[in-house]
Order: C-alpha cells, then sequence, then structure tokens
C-alpha cells in the first residue's frame, strides 16, 4: 500500500515533466487571399508559396499549444476572374504578408500515447489568435505603389475616412494531420484567417470623385483608385460613388502547408508508471 502511495506521489511530481513535450520546425505550403477580387475561389490562380517556423509544446497526448511565425504573399488580380463587373474594375494588388499565431490544437486521437490506446497518427483541429501585416500595393509602369499611403477611396481627404491600419488581428482555425515518425512529426493542415479589414486588397467601398482625389491625394491616387478607364473613354461617365467593393464583409486569407518537427524533448515514464498502478489495483 505504502508504495503505491509513493508512486501516485511521483506520478504527481512528474505530471509537469510528462508535459515538457516540445517540438521546434519549419513549415512551408501555400497562402490566398479571399475578398472583392477573389470572392469566391479557393485554391485561386494567384495562391503564392509561404513558410515560416513552428514551436509546439504538447501538455498531453491530446492537446497542444503551437507558436508560429509565417512570411508569404497574397494577391489578387481582377483580370484573373470570370465576372464581367471584376474585368471591367480592372484592379489588382499583391501584399507581404507576416504572420504570427498562437494556436491550440486538439488532436482526436491519443497521439504518441505508448500502449494500445496510443497512435502515431492522428487528425486535430486548431485555433486560436494571430497578428499578421498586409501592406497593400499596386503596379504602374513597372513600379509597385504602397496603396495605404494614397488614400484610394478617399482616406485623408477633407471629407474621407482615416486611412486604414496595415497591422491587424484574425483569427486563425482549422483541421490537419498529424504522423510521427520517432522523433520525428510530420502534419499536413489547411487553415483560414477570418480578419477585422476589408482592406487587405486595399478596396472596400464606393469610388471617390476622382477630380478631388487627384486634387487631394495628387494624380497618382485618383490613377490608382480607378484602372477601368471608362471615364476616359465614355464623355459623360462617372464612377463617383459607384461601388468598388463591398463594405459588408471582410477580407480573410488561407495559408496550406506542411510542417516537419523534431521533438527537443520527450515524455517522461510517468503515464506507465501511472497505468500500472490502475492494473494493480
Amino acid at each position: 500500500m505504502l508504495r503505491r502511495y509513493i508512486l501516485l506521489f511521483a506520478v504527481i511530481l512528474g505530471s509537469g515533466a510528462f508535459a515538457q513535450v516540445n517540438e521546434l520546425g519549419i513549415t512551408g505550403g501555400f497562402s490566398y487571399y479571399i475578398g472583392d477580387l477573389n470572392p469566391y475561389r479557393h485554391f485561386p490562380k494567384d495562391k503564392k508559396l509561404a513558410g515560416g517556423i513552428v514551436f509546439r509544446h504538447n501538455f498531453n497526448e491530446r492537446y497542444a499549444l503551437r507558436f508560429q511565425g509565417i512570411y508569404g504573399t497574397l494577391q489578387a488580380y481582377d483580370s484573373n476572374s470570370d465576372d464581367s463587373l471584376q474585368l471591367a474594375r480592372n484592379l489588382h494588388f499583391r501584399s507581404r504578408l507576416i504572420e504570427t499565431a498562437l494556436l491550440l490544437e486538439i488532436n482526436f486521437f491519443k497521439y504518441r500515447l505508448r500502449g494500445k490506446e496510443g497512435k502515431k497518427w492522428t487528425p486535430f483541429v486548431f485555433g486560436g489568435l494571430a497578428y499578421f501585416r498586409a501592406n497593400p500595393q499596386a503596379q504602374l509602369d513597372d513600379t509597385w505603389y504602397d496603396l495605404v499611403q494614397l488614400g484610394t477611396e478617399g482616406q485623408g481627404t477633407s471629407n474621407g475616412s482615416e486611412p486604414y491600419k496595415v497591422d491587424q488581428m484574425a483569427i486563425p482555425f482549422g483541421a490537419g494531420f498529424k504522423f510521427n515518425f520517432g522523433r520525428v512529426d510530420i502534419q499536413v493542415e489547411w487553415g483560414l484567417r477570418r480578419t477585422w479589414t476589408d482592406y487587405i486588397d486595399d478596396v472596400s467601398g464606393t469610388y471617390y470623385d476622382n477630380a478631388r482625389l487627384a486634387f487631394e491625394n495628387g494624380p497618382l491616387s485618383a490613377e490608382m483608385a480607378d484602372r477601368s478607364g471608362l471615364e476616359d473613354a465614355i464623355p459623360g461617365h462617372s464612377n463617383t460613388g459607384r461601388s468598388r467593393g463591398d463594405p459588408n464583409t471582410r477580407d480573410w486569407y488561407v495559408y496550406s502547408g506542411v510542417s516537419i518537427t523534431y521533438i527537443i524533448s520527450r515524455f517522461s515514464d510517468c503515464e506507465e508508471q501511472y497505468n500500472w498502478m490502475k492494473r494493480k489495483r
């Protein structure tokens, strides 16, 4: 009896050691954006390579906390759309994506648990909170310009809104599979990012008056704001006040990839001791 209590006490003390299973590795895949310039398509033509680093702390065989940093690109072109309205609008953007995220992972099976109940693979889901930076640019005459500084929808003018922020927060969530090969783990995942901004692409509301935009923010702002050419092609035509985007939606982006991590600290033997005690009772 005394021996069992001593072992139970050792298990309790060792439970912290059981939790200290840490992994460090890299991730690589692709990113893409969903918004006014790509409202429908998943896995579009404009997906770009992305990658970064991963650190994972496993609380136990079911739950883990992941810290992840990603660098990639988001972009979209109206010219790639099948929608005639988008083709006429003729806007585009690209943005370097920098993301840091803290994610809780929940494994479906008892992952890496020793014994019959343990699995060397498992589906998992994840969710958390992320900071990201997306500074949209557009190209004119082989030069890329930062759009937030131009105020293409009247931001910064006498009766316009304040410039939007390029530093934002998002809610990442998704699902994937994990596979264990000794001290090496491989994870395959697909994850959405729900943001609170509609300006990853610099497109949200209505066309601002081009003449006023050129006067207050400069001719480059007016040229970047309206790339349709309709005002020049059709006498008397004005896009002022017409829909440029959908202000009732928010932009999203996706990161999908493969992670390879190395286990830098293992589970202790506390679980085996605990299972032995249960069999003895």
